[in-house]
C-alpha cells in the first residue's frame, strides 16, 4: 500500500514536471510567435506607411502634374485665342482690301465705260452733225463757210503775239475740209512770212471729217479752226454744264 501511494506521487511529480516543461515550451513557443508577430505588425506598420506616403507623393505628384497640365491648357488656349484673333484680322484686312480692289476697279471700268460712251457719243454726234452739215448746206455755201473760218483763223493768226513764238518747221501743213484756193494759200504764206519772219510753202491735205474749216500746224504751234473741233468744244463745254 504504501509502495502503491510512492508509485502515484512519483508519477504525480513526473506528471507535474512533464506538465511545466510542457507549459514552458509552450510559453516559449507563444511568446516567440507573439514576437514574430508583433515584429509582422511593426514591419506591417512600417510598409503602410510607406504605402500612405508613396500614396500621399503620388497624390501631390498628380495634383502638380494636374496643375502644370491645367497652366499649360489656359496657356495653349490663350494662345490658340491670339493666333485667331491675328488670323481674323488678317482675313478681315485681306478681305477689305480684296473689297476696295474690287471697288476700285469698279470705279475705274465704271469711269472707262463712261470715257468711252463718252467719246462714242461724240464721235455718233460729230459723224451726224457732219450729215446735216451735208443735208443742209449746198456746195456753194460750204465753200463760202469754208472761206469764212480760214479767214476767221487767219485774222487770229495775224493778230497772235508772235514775239516768243519761234518757227521751226519745213512747210506749213495745212489739213482742210476741201482744197484751199490760190488766193488763200498766197494770203496764209504772205502772213506766216511776215509775222514769224520764215518763208514757207504750204503743204495741204484733205480730210473731210473735219466738217468746215481748216487746221494750221507751223511746228509745234497748231490752230484747229475746223468746225468739227468747234463741235467737240461745244460738246465738252454742255458735258462740263451737266456735272
Amino acid at each position: 500500500m504504501g509502495m502503491m501511494l510512492y508509485l502515484i506521487l512519483i508519477q504525480a511529480a513526473a506528471l507535474a514536471v512533464a506538465i511545466l516543461a510542457l507549459r514552458q515550451i509552450l510559453l516559449r513557443d507563444t511568446l516567440k510567435a507573439v514576437a514574430k508577430l508583433r515584429d509582422a505588425e511593426g514591419e506591417l506598420v512600417k510598409k503602410e506607411e510607406q504605402v500612405r506616403k508613396r500614396i500621399e507623393e503620388n497624390e501631390a505628384e498628380f495634383r502638380r502634374m494636374s496643375a502644370e497640365a491645367q497652366e499649360s491648357l489656359v496657356r495653349a488656349k490663350d494662345a490658340m485665342e491670339k493666333e485667331m484673333a491675328r488670323t481674323r484680322d488678317s482675313l478681315l484686312e485681306e478681305a477689305k482690301k480684296e473689297r476696295d480692289r474690287i471697288m476700285d476697279d469698279a470705279t475705274r471700268s465704271k469711269d472707262k465705260i463712261r470715257v468711252e460712251l463718252a467719246r462714242e457719243a461724240a464721235v455718233k454726234v460729230l459723224e451726224d452733225a457732219g450729215r446735216v452739215y451735208e443735208m443742209v448746206f449746198s456746195p456753194e455755201m460750204g465753200a463760202k463757210l469754208d472761206h469764212a473760218f480760214l479767214d476767221e483763223l487767219l485774222a487770229a493768226l495775224e493778230e497772235m503775239d508772235s514775239g516768243s513764238i519761234t518757227i521751226e518747221a519745213g512747210a506749213i501743213e495745212v489739213t482742210s475740209s476741201r482744197p484751199l484756193d490760190p488766193a488763200h494759200k498766197e494770203r496764209l504764206c504772205k502772213l506766216v512770212a511776215s509775222k514769224f519772219g520764215v518763208n514757207l510753202a504750204v503743204h495741204e491735205s484733205v480730210v473731210p471729217d473735219l466738217i468746215a474749216g481748216v487746221r494750221i500746224k507751223l511746228g509745234s504751234l497748231e490752230i484747229d479752226g475746223s468746225l468739227a473741233n468747234r463741235f467737240r468744244e461745244a460738246l465738252d463745254q454742255l458735258r462740263n454744264e451737266q456735272l
